[in-house]
């Protein structure tokens, strides 16, 4: 790629940070000391060539090709394991517990409520402990290398993205992914298979667009520069709720490019094209609002930009994987 421009990014804001996360008291400190046991430096795939009696449910014999998938019960409070081969989302299914845990060089210490998820990027360790419950989760394992062919069939330079560490974080659609896959794990037949799949690859665009950030931006021949990138997200967040006012040609007018050039350099530079980013937009004030007010939802429907409120269940439901009431009665 020929660089016109190269710019420091920091992780970028279209993901949750793990805000919830208490700071790193004497504890957490202590935790990097604590008796664990022993296990072999060498990388791993997965937590089941660890730990294979806590296995309740595996993938391994049902023919996924693109991600294992494990449910597991560990008796024992605190674990260990080595750098992993792969990217893993965890997702607890128990009840609220408290935990402190170290991955990588990070130290985490919160209490963990049912349907909480943890990534872990591949190359990193982890060490874990809670208190004296078993523990119950959902293990999904992703290839770096799926994600790069992920990621490069949505026009995402791959060797520029870093995947994020998360602990905690609440996150609607990778829960329902995740629910999904676990109860394919108890359908062994073709189409489960095909459909566990399908739904990796979904799980791994949410990795790379969501939980993931620009080690270094590369402003290409044809991408847009910082300055005016940031005019063009501010122009569609400000207007976010007029679906007129802010058409792609408009915006392309609020920064001074043409809609053609606008449109492929937008992409180029955010990894989506400039309608799925406000779709996503619209979709996340939308989500906001069903939380956090009590208003109708076609009024709903109309603050965050949508025509009307039968195109924004559509569309709700078809990146949520639920209807804008079923996501409110669950709240």
């Amino acid at each position: 790629m020929n660089s016109a421009a190269t710019v420091r990014s920091e992780p970028s804001g279209y993901f949750p940070q793990s805000a919830a996360s208490r700071p790193v008291t004497e504890r957490t400190a202590k935790f990097g000391r604590r008796q664990r046991l022993a296990i072999a430096p060498a990388a791993v795939s997965d937590l089941s060539l660890i730990y294979p009696e806590a296995v309740v449910a595996s993938s391994q014999p049902l023919g996924w090709q693109n991600l294992r998938a494990f449910e597991m019960r560990q008796t024992i409070s605190e674990w260990s394991m080595p750098p992993l081969e792969n990217h893993c989302i965890v997702i607890h299914l128990g009840p609220s517990v408290d935990v402190t845990a170290r991955i990588g060089d990070e130290n985490f210490e919160q209490r963990l409520e049912p349907g909480a998820i943890i990534i872990v990027p591949a190359g990193l360790s982890v060490d874990w402990h809670q208190e004296d419950t078993p523990s119950h989760t959902l293990h999904l394992y992703l290839d770096p290398q799926f994600l790069r062919t992920t990621a490069e069939s949505i026009d995402v330079d791959y060797g520029q993205v870093s995947i994020a560490t998360q602990f905690g974080i609440r996150d609607e659609h990778l829960h329902h992914l995740g629910m999904s896959l676990r109860h394919e794990l108890k359908d062994a037949n073709v189409i489960g298979r095909l459909y566990a799949d399908s739904l990796a690859q979904v799980l791994a665009m949410q990795l790379v667009r969501r939980y993931s950030y620009l080690k270094v931006l590369q402003t290409s021949r044809g991408g847009m520069a910082p300055r005016k990138l940031r005019k063009a997200i501010e122009f569609i967040n400000d207007n976010l709720d007029q679906e007129q006012t802010v058409t792609l040609g408009a915006v392309a007018e609020a920064v001074q490019m043409s809609y053609f050039h606008f449109s492929r350099a937008f992409k180029q530079s955010m990894g989506i094209s400039p309608n799925a980013y406000m779709t996503e937009q619209r979709i996340g004030r939308a989500k906001k609002l069903l939380s956090d007010t009590n208003l109708p939802i076609a009024d709903i429907a109309l603050r965050a930009g949508f025509a009307s409120q039968s195109h924004f269940t559509t569309t709700f439901r078809k990146l949520v994987w639920t209807t804008p009431k079923a996501f409110r009665d669950r709240l």
